[in-house]
């Protein structure tokens, strides 16, 4: 999947606030040019439903990606949630970022009822999913019999309005299972937080043997690096950040810098350093964490003066 220039996208956690909040960042992401925004999903807590959610958003904005951060499988089955991928690339224009994963989280599956078995067999069960859901966006007729899934003449229509259909993110960083499904399925895969370049070339290694062995080119595959975002416009600025941030979590300032490892701190210039050397590794897509609840002027400030630097034309 090939990209002109760096994606950014404001990585939101819904847990704890409510839709008017999402939809001010939503809307200040699609105002100052963002490339997406995200929710996750999760269902055993208190926390607005991913994917109801991101459809309200879809018409409360005009321009960004909508990307879950990342659907459980196993909670939709992949026949329906073919249908509602369909729809809403249809709604928002052709604007939806399909991302999925096996599910990590065991007690939320089982609180609901839902079946969660090995590790492996969630992936396959991914990767099957994924299987299904782009044959459906073909908008033809489709009969499937695979090893979970069973589909008979199933129709998905009106497709997405993206073709062949909307790019696939899958999640996580499993080297054994998840990575291989990775080769095989993903147009951009998403791992952990704050991993260094060095990480990543862990990482990538594995995932570039996982292609050869299924015979797919990596360059096919968009890297993408989660940063958490401390930002301030000055070195002043920077260090009241820190100290507000250190006392909310009750440690020093010293303490706090130290926990960031990777992060992503500083002046908007030094910002801009650190992300280059993820972009000149090649990381295509960066998905921004900033404090929460996010300010509108820290995405304000970042989107003036770093994102800028990495607009290609």
């Amino acid at each position: 999947m090939t990209e002109t220039s760096p994606k950014f996208v404001v990585r939101l956690h819904q847990g704890g606030f409510d839709y008017a909040y999402l939809r001010e960042m939503f809307r200040a992401a699609d105002r100052l040019g963002y490339d997406g925004a995200s929710l996750y999903d999760l269902l055993g807590i208190p926390t607005l439903e991913c994917w109801t959610t991101l459809s309200a958003l879809a018409a409360e904005t005009e321009r960004i990606r909508l990307i879950p951060m990342v659907l459980a499988n196993l909670y939709r089955h992949p026949g329906t949630l073919a249908k509602m991928a369909a729809t809403l690339d249809v709604i928002s224009g052709g604007r939806l970022v399909l991302g999925v994963g096996a599910g990590g989280g065991e007690g939320d599956h089982k609180a609901y009822g839902l079946p969660y078995p090995s590790t492996r067999e969630r992936v396959a069960m991914m990767g099957e999913a994924v299987e299904v859901i782009r044959l459906l966006w073909s908008g033809e007729r489709v009969s499937f019999e695979g090893n979970y899934y069973r589909l008979d003449n199933a129709l998905c229509d009106p497709a997405p309005v993206q073709r062949p259909g909307p790019p696939i993110l899958i999640g996580g960083s499993g080297e054994r299972h998840l990575l291989r499904a990775a080769a095989q399925y993903a147009d951009i895969t998403n791992m952990r937080a704050d991993m260094s370049i060095g990480e990543h070339g862990a990482k990538r290694s594995v995932l570039d043997a996982h292609c050869a062995a299924v015979g797919r080119e990596p360059s096919e595959i968009a890297l993408s690096h989660n940063a958490h975002v401390f930002i301030g416009e000055d070195k002043a600025a920077v260090e009241r950040v820190m100290a507000e941030h250190a006392g909310r979590h009750g440690v020093s300032v010293e303490g706090f810098r130290a926990s960031l490892g990777n992060a992503i701190v500083g002046t908007p210039a030094q910002c801009v350093e650190q992300l280059r050397r993820y972009v000149d590794y090649g990381i295509g897509w960066f998905f921004l964490l900033f404090p929460e609840p996010v300010s509108v002027g820290d995405l304000d400030l970042f989107a003036k003066e770093v994102l800028p630097a990495f607009r290609s034309g």
